[in-house]
């Protein structure tokens, strides 16, 4: 039972929400928000979500009972409007982290801007949503999907994977849940304090095909260009065959993954 996770935390994590159904746990957390109802860290998780998001307004599938589906609620006492992109580096570094962890014999990336493959599988997606006072951040909703137990040989049309499927096993999720809250907080106090170089240092070197020639889609085609990391904005930064090093913004290109 989730509720009884206990996280090595100071704040993340020690507030837990629990649903058997809820639409959206991003959406609830939103309007406890509202409210003034939720301190820092709170753990909102459910077993199913009716209208679990992912990116770009697209659905997330997951079935109930076999997966973590869950959303933290942070509300920065630093300004991260210039850099907002700092914030998706942490949660994305952070799950990483638990996962190469738990995962140490299998390859773990982040595929830009962040999502979490395993072995090339897409196996994690973050939603993050702000509220913002004037220029200066007020609070942030990240909402998390990681597929554990789920089966997808049957969903050929998606490439993604679970963690029971990459080790043969039945996970116990509640442990994967404390560990991705433990680097959290870690990864999230060395943001708030300032130290983010390591964080950016961590996502690019965590990026699939970074510093490699990879193949990337567009309307008008496909190109071929180095990944040399992420800007302040969430830019994809790539080296093109001609030198030069151009930033692209998420939606106006697409990388092909090779198995």
């Amino acid at each position: 039972m989730f509720a009884k996770v206990k996280p090595n935390t100071q704040f993340i994590g020690q507030n837990i929400i629990y649903f058997n159904q809820v639409d959206s746990t991003n959406t609830f957390a939103i309007e406890l928000m509202k409210q003034n109802m939720a301190k820092d860290g709170t753990l909102v998780v459910a077993e199913f979500q009716g209208k679990g998001r992912g990116q770009s307004k697209n659905v997330w599938i997951s079935e109930a009972f076999e997966n973590l589906l869950f959303s933290i609620v942070l509300k920065p006492t630093t300004n991260f409007s210039v850099d907002l992109f700092s914030l998706n580096k942490t949660i994305a570094v952070s799950i990483y982290s638990a996962l190469r962890a738990f995962l140490p014999q299998n390859t773990v990336h982040i595929k830009w801007p962040n999502d979490i493959l395993i072995e090339r599988r897409k196996v994690a997606g973050i939603l993050i949503e702000n509220n913002f006072i004037g220029n200066k951040l007020n609070w942030s909703i990240a909402g998390i999907g990681l597929n554990v137990n789920q089966k997808f040989e049957h969903l050929t049309e998606i490439n993604a994977s679970s963690l029971s499927e990459i080790t043969g096993n039945t996970i116990e999720r509640e442990h994967i849940l404390k560990l991705i809250l433990e680097k959290l907080e870690h990864n999230y106090l060395l943001l708030l304090a300032g130290q983010k170089e390591e964080i950016n240092i961590q996502f690019d070197n965590a990026l699939l095909s970074y510093q490699e020639k990879t193949e990337f889609k567009t309307q008008n085609g496909t190109f071929e260009a180095i990944i040399m990391g992420c800007d302040g904005d969430g830019r994809l930064l790539l080296k093109h065959n001609d030198g030069g090093i151009q930033a692209h913004i998420h939606g106006s290109i697409k990388q092909k993954i090779h198995a």
